[in-house]
């Protein structure tokens, strides 16, 4: 198969990936999409920038999913026990915490 053939097969590929929007992967993993854009400034999941919007390709988020199997549980755990402290709680001295 020639260089051009080979690039051509990955362009048409390419074509058919399915991209997600931050609001749809955060639906899709089940995390809020604070979350989601927390591990984009981290550099934590890949994206794409397209047209200076992110996206993230279904198939390379599947990969990473199965690749950090352990970094996404202790991120579920970490969601769930976020919500023990209300922001609006306040301590003795007014302040909220």
């Amino acid at each position: 198969m020639s260089k051009a053939e080979m690039l051509l097969g990955l362009l048409k590929e390419r074509e058919l990936e399915t991209y997600l929007t931050v609001e749809e992967l955060a639906a899709y993993l089940k995390f809020t999409e604070q979350t989601i854009r927390r591990w984009i400034v981290n550099r934590e999941v890949p994206y794409h920038k397209i047209n200076n919007s992110v996206r993230f390709s279904l198939s390379e988020i599947d990969m990473w999913v199965v690749k950090n199997d352990a970094f996404l549980k202790a991120g579920s755990k970490e969601k769930t026990e976020s919500g023990l402290f209300d922001e609006t709680e306040t301590l003795g001295s007014g302040n909220k915490v």
